[in-house]
């Protein structure tokens, strides 16, 4: 029994500064690898982070994102009974093609300030510009017929409503800037165009409609070869930073009944108040991370994310802000059998693993003779581990040290750590974004905001 409590200790502390007495460590059948570290110290700055109140975080849904997107388009339309009023009081024409012109050119020089492509956003402006006149059009005829309606308000033009389309203009923008991957599916969008809250899109003939699904569709960024403004400034010019998490690996990120927790949460509103901007969640998974950057679903990911040379081919990093590596944790009931690598390569041993990230990579491509068993739930995992699903799990240190405290029928199951790894932001192939980011971190780093932030979450009840 007393080895095993050694080893059930060495587990759960292994990632921090402890010492373990002398008549335990003597009794260990290997030797630590490491020297007692001393204690970290962090500045003031990094205490209060670390002991702040965490505002609530949730995941923006793709319908969020898309009604985003559709709430200035539906404004736009509200508008234009007004404006139909307005312009029959004065006699003016319906039609100010000279405003129309200016208004074009205007979206094109903004939506490429925002990193989009110009040309569709001038596409869908025009759309609009044509339904709006047509639905003043079918009000003036209307009242040609049936007179204008008595004590009906007419808002003045100038005074009233065209302040309020310019902002609808502005809204639209910068919507499109951060939901455009959402803007895909047409059916999603004719559902939310029929709900309740959208009266003016629901009213318009389903051809229109389609016609404006076809053109939020086609809303996309600017070709590498336009020059697209570097991505600080349109992160800044859209108000948003979109930040990627899994949501799956505490104690870097976890959603929980619709809550985020997690040291990179904190982390990730510290870049965007740095930014000046707000911050959104979007969920990804590690199977799917390359594939929602390379989509633009997110401007930067976070959540303990490894650097690797696959991830880094295609995609930029920031300084690291964590250091550490694979290591085994297992049920505690397996004593020190699983300390080695060639202990636990052998056929009949049980090796669990989440599929997509480097957990998966490091078992397949440094196993060969042990069985692989696939969980796809990475939040359930440890507990399937713990109820005897498997023998072991190959996972990072820090990830260890988090699950023995919360599971305490698992151990560490090694001292040793077999594959070093560094966390750090993954963003696109910016170099204005990696430079930013980076100037951030390394002030971040300097104050210790980073292991201040993942202690407070390693010590947080759970």
């Amino acid at each position: 029994w007393a080895v095993l409590l050694a080893a059930m200790l060495v587990a759960a502390c292994s990632a921090l500064p402890v010492k373990l007495p002398a008549s335990l460590t003597d009794k260990l059948p290997f030797k630590l690898p490491f020297t007692e570290p001393a204690a970290p110290t962090y500045s003031d700055a990094a205490l209060a982070a670390a002991r702040g109140p965490a505002p609530p975080a949730a995941f923006t849904d793709a319908a969020a994102w898309r009604s985003m997107a559709l709430a200035p388009v539906e404004a736009r339309l509200a508008l234009m009974p007004g404006v139909a009023a307005a312009k029959w009081h004065a006699g003016a024409p319906i039609q100010d093609a000279s405003r129309e012109a200016a208004l074009l050119v205007a979206v094109r020089l903004q939506a490429a300030a925002l990193g989009l492509d110009p040309a569709p956003v001038g596409t869908l402006f025009a759309l609009q510009m044509r339904l709006a006149r047509e639905a003043q059009a079918r009000l003036h005829e209307d009242w040609r017929e049936d007179g204008f309606p008595v004590g009906a308000a007419v808002p003045d033009l100038a005074r009233d409503l065209r302040p309020q389309i310019d902002r609808t203009t502005a809204e639209q923008l910068r919507a499109l800037a951060l939901a455009w991957p959402w803007l895909r599916d047409a059916a999603a969008l004719e559902s939310a165009s029929q709900a309740g809250q959208r009266p003016a899109l629901a009213a318009l003939p389903a051809a229109d409609r389609a016609a404006l699904w076809a053109a939020l569709a086609a809303i996309g960024p600017a070709a590498a070869t336009a020059r697209p403004a570097p991505g600080p400034a349109r992160i800044r010019s859209a108000g948003v930073l979109r930040v990627g998490l899994s949501g799956d690996y505490a104690p870097f990120s976890l959603e929980r009944d619709g809550v985020l927790t997690g040291s990179d949460v904190v982390l990730a509103r510290r870049l965007a108040t740095h930014l000046g901007v707000e911050v959104a969640f979007v969920q990804t998974s590690w199977p799917t991370l390359m594939a929602d950057l390379q989509a633009g679903r997110f401007d930067v990911a976070l959540g303990g994310i490894s650097v690797t040379p696959e991830r880094a081919a295609v995609a930029a990093f920031s300084v690291p802000y964590h250091a550490g590596g694979k290591t085994f944790i297992a049920p505690c009931s397996a004593g020190t059998r699983f300390a080695t690598l060639e202990a636990v390569d052998l056929p009949g041993v049980r090796v669990i693993v989440n599929p997509g990230g480097t957990n998966e990579r490091f078992v397949r491509s440094r196993l060969k003779r042990a069985q692989v068993v696939t969980y796809p739930d990475n939040r359930g995992i440890f507990a399937a581990l713990a109820g005897g699903a498997a023998d072991l799990m190959v996972t990072d240190d820090v990830e260890v040290a988090l699950q023995v405290r919360r599971l305490p029928a698992l151990c560490r199951a090694s001292p040793k750590v077999f594959e070093p790894a560094s966390k750090a932001v993954l963003m696109p192939q910016d170099p204005a974004l990696q430079a930013e980011v980076n100037g951030w971190l390394e002030s971040e780093l300097q104050e210790g905001v980073p292991g201040a932030l993942l202690e407070a979450a390693l010590a947080a009840p759970h």
